[in-house]
């Protein structure tokens, strides 16, 4: 392995272990996922999950999309 090498996996370990370790200390503000995980399993509704996954995702390209130089032609595909 070449330095270059050594240095990607360096710093895709580090972000791994940053995000593990952001989720374990923002665990009780994303709270509400799990109860409404637990809403979605006691009323047999899985089918609305791909919806969710769908709409967030979306929502998500916009917002960072939104300031790039590709904003004004993300926004005419909405």
């Amino acid at each position: 392995m070449d330095k270059h090498q050594i240095f990607v996996l360096t710093a895709m370990v580090l972000v791994f272990v940053a995000l593990i370790w952001g989720g374990y200390k923002l665990r009780d503000r994303f709270e509400i996922l799990g109860e409404f995980m637990t809403f979605l399993k006691e009323r047999k509704l899985w089918w609305i999950m791909p919806l969710v996954l769908a709409f967030a995702l979306a929502g998500l390209f916009v917002v960072f999309t939104a300031h790039s130089p590709l904003g004004a032609a993300i926004y005419t595909l909405f």
